[in-house]
């Protein structure tokens, strides 16, 4: 579950970072995939060093918590 967890969180923090990426660059189509692949391997190797740490597991703890609160209590307002 970790892993599963721990995955969406890079995965969306690629994605942001490669979405500020190409609006503060305007890259053209070649440089946006050049880009995808720089950040896609930047922040893999970074969860691979943090996967095993207690901050990591610490923070995916309060991530979780902090989505099912959204989810059950702030979103319906």
């Amino acid at each position: 579950m970790d892993n599963f967890l721990g995955i969406a969180i890079v995965g969306v923090v690629a994605s942001l970072i490669i979405e500020g990426i190409n609006r503060k660059f305007k890259l053209d189509s070649f440089g946006a995939k050049m880009a995808t692949v720089g950040v896609a391997i930047l922040v893999g190797g970074i969860y691979f060093l943090f996967q095993d740490t207690i901050w990591w597991q610490t923070m995916l703890g309060v991530l979780s918590a902090a989505s099912v609160v959204y989810a059950f209590f702030l979103k319906s307002r």
